[in-house]
C-alpha cells in the first residue's frame, strides 16, 4: 500500500513540473561538441575552397598574351582584308567573326590554350620572318603577307608562285566560320593550330616544302 502511494505522489509530481512547463533538457557530451565543431570547420573548409576557385584569376606570362595577340591580328586582318572569301562571314554576316574574338576577350583560359596551341605556327613563322624580312616585327610580316594575298615573287611568304601565310590563315578562318557557335569554332580553331586528325592540316600546308 505504501509502494502503491509513493509511486501516486511521484506520478503527481511528474505531472505538475510537466503542467508547469519544466523541460528536461540533455547536456551535450564533449564527444557530441568536438563532432559538430569539426562538422562546421569542414563545411567553412568547402566554402572557402569554392569560393577560391571561383575568384582564381588565369594570367597568361608575356609569352603567351604575345603570341594570342598576334593569332588574333592576323585573323582580325582576314576578316578585313578578305571577307568575301570566309563562308561563315560573307554576305554582311561579319559579326560572327567579330563576335567570336569579343567572347575570347572575355575568357582568359581560352586565350591561354589558344596561345600554346599557335606556338609551332608562330614559332615556324618568326623563323621565316628572320630569314625572309627581318626589318619588321611579327606583326607587320603577317601583315603584308595577308595585304599581298598572292606571292610577292621572293618567296617571302611561302614557296615559289604561292603565299602560304595568306592560306594558312584565310583556310582556317573560313572552316572555323562554318561552325554553329562560338565553342565549336574555338575548337576548331585550336584543332587546326594543333593539326590534329580532326583538323584540316593547314598547318601543314604552312609549313610544307617551304
Amino acid at each position: 500500500m505504501n509502494k502503491f502511494i509513493k509511486l501516486l505522489i511521484l506520478i503527481s509530481t511528474l505531472f505538475i513540473l510537466y503542467c508547469k512547463g519544466y523541460k528536461v533538457t540533455i547536456e551535450p557530451t564533449n564527444d557530441t561538441q568536438q563532432y559538430s565543431k569539426a562538422k562546421r570547420d569542414i563545411n567553412d573548409l568547402h566554402k572557402e575552397t569554392d569560393k577560391e576557385i571561383k575568384e582564381k584569376i588565369i594570367t597568361l606570362s608575356n609569352d603567351e598574351k604575345k603570341k594570342f595577340d598576334s593569332l588574333k591580328h592576323a585573323f582580325n586582318q582576314v576578316i578585313e582584308k578578305l571577307q568575301e572569301q570566309i563562308g561563315g562571314c560573307q554576305n554582311g554576316n561579319k559579326s560572327k567573326c567579330d563576335n567570336f574574338w569579343t567572347w575570347i576577350d572575355g575568357n582568359p583560359q581560352k586565350q591561354k590554350e589558344l596561345a600554346n596551341a599557335f606556338t609551332t605556327a608562330h614559332d615556324f613563322l618568326e623563323k621565316k620572318r628572320n630569314e625572309k624580312d627581318n626589318g619588321k616585327n611579327f606583326d607587320q610580316y603577317i601583315s603584308e603577307a595577308l595585304e599581298c594575298k598572292n606571292s610577292d615573287g621572293e618567296g617571302k611568304y611561302g614557296s615559289a608562285g604561292t603565299n602560304q601565310i595568306e592560306q594558312f590563315f584565310r583556310g582556317i578562318l573560313n572552316d572555323m566560320s562554318t561552325e554553329p557557335n562560338n565553342d565549336k569554332m574555338f575548337d576548331r580553331l585550336k584543332d587546326e593550330l594543333l593539326c590534329t586528325d580532326n583538323s584540316s592540316k593547314h598547318l601543314d600546308g604552312l609549313t610544307s616544302n617551304w
